[in-house]
């Protein structure tokens, strides 16, 4: 799972009201009042990733506690610390994220990285994006998410504006750029491997710069489509030569009929069934895709001798004609695990 936002774990599913800037409102307003809660959301968040047969994993930290919390989990991953400053704050912001990387440094290991990530165009300023990088962790971010991030980026106008002005988060060294948001960004993405989340509004020019500056992308489906998102090129991207691989980003965003709510598998099936995409590239991107992603070797997720894969196992007709993992993607049933460490 390249992208989770583990510390809302404790807020289950959400229905969405179709304003993305009011459901913004309440994640801001959760992560205020419940900070003291965070690592055990992230617990319970792990609890079900691994329920759902998830071996490693791409955390968006919005804090020291819930960074903490995956680092010393027994699930292997990345916490990526959120950074944010626009304008004026960049410095202060810039200030916080350094803190925060030196609170978290000891904490790195074998099995846990320690990454940055500024939030997204629109909560992050250049600034931040190179202090970022210039930090040498992995880095992401959120890019090309929404249609309102293009146009305040490209004009420094419009609902994101008047957004960031409630919360006494703009000034008027907030320019227009006159670039879509991966232009903007260019500069700062062939100087390190970026992880970008969504990207799901862009043109053939930026799936260019895109697989030239060797990003991945982590596509969240059913994040995407429950936002009102559509025809996300995450095919055209993979003909490309980009990396795409899975996540599921927040459980806010999964359908509260999902037993398994943090199941990768969910993702494939819903890709197979809405798009008919192949078996054979949704296990790609699930595997091979996010290892790369994620800074993982491949071979850790394939079955190859000596390979610490995790098996998780699923039903289907070995009588059938039909392939067995086509089987899986059409079939509801729910993953379990098994345990081959005491055989």
């Amino acid at each position: 799972n390249t992208h989770a936002h583990l510390d809302l774990t404790s807020i289950g599913p959400v229905p969405y009201t179709g304003n993305f800037l009011s459901w913004g409102a309440l994640i801001m307003d959760h992560r205020r009042t419940k900070a003291d809660d965070a690592s055990a959301s992230v617990a319970a968040g792990l609890a079900l990733s691994r329920e759902a047969g998830v071996g490693y994993i791409g955390d968006i930290a919005g804090s020291v506690q819930a960074a903490l919390a995956l680092a010393t989990s027994s699930m292997p991953g990345t916490s990526y610390v959120e950074c944010f400053g626009t304008g004026q704050q960049q410095a202060a912001g810039i200030q916080r994220l350094h803190e925060q990387l030196q609170a978290l440094a000891e904490h790195v290991s074998p099995s846990w990285r320690l990454g940055a990530q500024p939030h997204a165009p629109y909560s992050a300023g250049l600034k931040v994006y190179t202090a970022a990088v210039d930090a040498a962790r992995p880095v992401c971010t959120h890019l090309a998410e929404l249609q309102e991030e293009i146009q305040y980026v490209r004009d420094a106008a419009g609902p994101l504006v008047d957004l960031l002005k409630s919360w006494g988060k703009w000034d008027d060294t907030i320019k227009p750029t006159g670039l879509h948001p991966i232009n903007w960004l260019a500069s700062q993405l062939k100087r390190s491997p970026w992880l970008l989340a969504h990207c799901n509004y862009v043109g053939d020019d930026h799936i260019t710069i895109l697989k030239r500056v060797s990003a991945s992308v982590a596509y969240c489906p059913i994040a995407s489509d429950y936002f009102g998102h559509r025809n996300h090129r995450y095919r055209d991207m993979i003909d490309a030569g980009v990396n795409v691989c899975l996540g599921t980003d927040s459980i806010l965003c999964q359908p509260s009929s999902e037993p398994q709510p943090m199941s990768i598998l969910a993702q494939m099936r819903y890709l197979y069934q809405r798009d008919k995409t192949r078996p054979e590239t949704l296990l790609d991107m699930a595997t091979l895709n996010g290892a790369v992603a994620l800074g993982i070797s491949p071979k850790k997720t394939t079955l190859a001798p000596g390979s610490p894969a995790r098996f998780m196992v699923v039903p289907f007709d070995p009588y059938s004609p039909v392939d067995p993992l086509t089987q899986v993607m059409e079939n509801h049933y729910p993953v379990s695990l098994l345990d081959l460490t005491h055989s």
